[in-house]
């Protein structure tokens, strides 16, 4: 299944994540053809011409993880392919990977050996290690970005920029921007509500809109048989506990935010005085634990919730042991559709999450740049390079210039009586798997446009005739899948990102995994009845007695640093 999530993922940013906008096109005077700034990362000799290529050519060297969603066809590799061809032969600009690793993990233990060893960085670097993004600012090894990029990054790269400017929040210290946030969808995984609709059907029941209709349909999956086998093998709700109470799949993190209207385990967020706390020793998780934990004692979720993760807790539901699943607008096609290979029958919908009594409705949003950050070599020459090359890249997001269709004619599209096309099957010379030569790039995958994808969703699923190579694609899709984008961007307004941005503070190195360890076991033996529901108040006081005082006092101290 990861190798599944991993191709998955692939996919939805090179296809679904694709979108023009209103930042304009790829006409403005780029970054590269301006005066460079007398700072380190100042321009060498080399010098762009009228068609936007640097003579000679300028080098840049990366690392990254080049794992089984990489797809090359005609005997490619990531060193020598299309991607790299084009930004040599277009751009005047040499990629060249000093090494690459199996997955993200392995990529990060050799970055960090890499800095500890003094041995040399690559030039330009993705991170996603908050504590080694720390520790690289620390070294004094990586450049301070602020004057290169205002003056090469494009007018419409400083307009993204500028309309999401808290995600700089993660790499600004003491003044200086140490990196350069590479934004995600955001709401990516945000989550729907999935449910068995042949299983409502067969009991002549509607969807939940509310926590009380939604305890009344747990109730009937799993006492009246839904399935229609005659035995007692089903429950209502799959949720995983192991790795916390907010997750990219199988979440749970809407209850709690029923109840609070903006608490989501996991998170820090503002209280009335604007200061940053956590949202898991707030009163109104109290409310959403006993639920959970009267749910639980009715036999409505999984009796082994506690010890699995997003993986294991889905398996149940596609093995069609329970009705209802909190995952991605993605997920209906992969992985909840694999339910098809146990019950062709099967029939899923995606529906809005269910609202507390009070009306209110929180969901779990990944942040915008989810941690991935593009960090520099402090002696890297050519940020003028690297700003026009990030310019390019993104005429595939706002569908302008020479990759306003795809990428690269015959591996992520083909042109078919004049129309562009993306199912592989259809090219002229037709391809199993469509090739990703939107992760041979330097930022692994596209780089987008926030909560785009969605409202696309939207746009389709009202009627609209689509218009961009994005809601083309999005069109061809089938109406289930279309509603659940659809739903997934009208229900922005509920999305609840944690505001702390920052590198992990004293307190959390030393003490954060035995915080993270109580919350664990205190949620889940309330949940499994060990605990008495009073035994959150408890938590709360031993929580904050062995360290969590100090770290909301400390991120309080980075929230104060930033501009909000």
């Amino acid at each position: 299944m990861k190798r599944k999530l991993s191709i998955l993922l692939a996919l939805i940013v090179t296809v679904f994540l694709l979108a023009a906008c209103s930042y304009g096109g790829g006409t403005e005077e780029t970054g590269s053809e301006k005066e460079a700034p007398e700072t380190s990362g100042e321009a060498t000799e080399s010098q762009v011409n009228e068609d936007g290529k640097f003579e000679p050519a300028v080098e840049i060297t990366t690392a990254r993880p080049v794992g089984s969603d990489y797809v090359f066809i005609n005997g490619e590799d990531i060193h020598n392919n299309v991607h790299n061809k084009w930004a040599e032969e277009t751009l005047g600009i040499k990629i060249k990977d000093l090494w690459e690793s199996a997955d993200n993990s392995a990529y990060h233990t050799q970055l960090r050996l890499s800095l500890t060893s003094d041995e040399e960085l690559p030039d330009a670097f993705i991170v996603q290690d908050t504590i080694l993004i720390d520790d690289l600012i620390q070294s004094g090894k990586v450049m301070d970005i602020s004057e290169a990029f205002d003056q090469y990054a494009s007018d419409r790269l400083k307009k993204l920029y500028e309309e999401n400017s808290y995600a700089f929040n993660q790499v600004t210290q003491d003044g200086k921007l140490m990196g350069l946030p590479i934004f995600t969808a955001g709401d990516g995984t945000s989550p729907v509500l999935w449910i068995r609709q042949d299983w409502l059907e067969n009991l002549g029941l509607d969807a939940p809109e509310t926590m009380e209709e939604f305890e009344a349909v747990m109730d009937a999956f799993t006492n009246d048989d839904p399935d229609g086998n005659g035995v007692d093998d089903t429950f209502g709700f799959s949720f995983a506990g192991r790795n916390g109470f907010n997750n990219w799949m199988s979440d749970v993190g809407f209850v709690f935010g029923a109840y609070t209207g903006n608490y989501i385990p996991g998170t820090y967020l503002e209280n009335e005085e604007g200061r940053l706390v956590y949202s898991s020793v707030q009163p109104g998780i109290k409310e959403g634990l006993q639920k959970l934990s009267e749910w639980y004692s009715k036999g409505y979720l999984d009796q082994e919730l506690a010890v699995l993760d997003e993986v294991k807790a889905t398996e149940a539901f596609i093995q069609g042991k329970s009705g209802m699943i909190a995952a991605p607008f993605w997920a209906g096609g992969w992985p909840l559709g694999d339910i098809k290979s146990t019950n062709p029958d099967a029939v899923l919908e995606a529906f809005k999450l269910p609202v507390g009594p009070d009306g209110q409705s929180a969901r779990f949003m990944n942040s915008l740049n989810e941690g991935k950050v593009m960090m520099f070599r402090k002696d890297f020459e050519h940020m003028d390079a690297f700003f026009h090359y990030f310019d390019k890249i993104y005429d595939r997001v706002f569908e302008t210039g020479e990759f306003q269709h795809g990428f690269f004619e015959g591996y992520d599209y083909a042109m078919v009586d004049g129309e562009a096309v993306y199912d592989p099957a259809k090219f002229p010379t037709p391809l199993d798997t469509a090739a990703t030569p939107g992760k041979y790039n330097l930022f692994w995958n596209v780089p987008e446009i926030p909560l785009k994808s969605s409202e696309d969703h939207h746009y389709i699923y009202e009627g609209n005739e689509p218009q961009t190579s994005a809601q083309k694609v999005i069109a061809q899709s089938d109406e289930s899948a279309i509603k659940a984008g659809a739903l997934n961007f009208e229900m922005r307004d509920t999305n609840t990102a944690s505001l702390f941005l920052g590198a992990p503070t004293e307190t959390m190195k030393s003490r954060g995994e035995n915080l993270q360890t109580l919350e664990l076991e205190t949620f889940a033996k309330i949940i499994y009845g060990e605990y008495p529901i009073d035994g959150f108040d408890d938590f709360v006081e031993e929580y904050y007695a062995k360290g969590g005082q100090n770290i909301e006092e400390e991120i309080n101290e980075w929230y104060d640093s930033i501009e909000k």
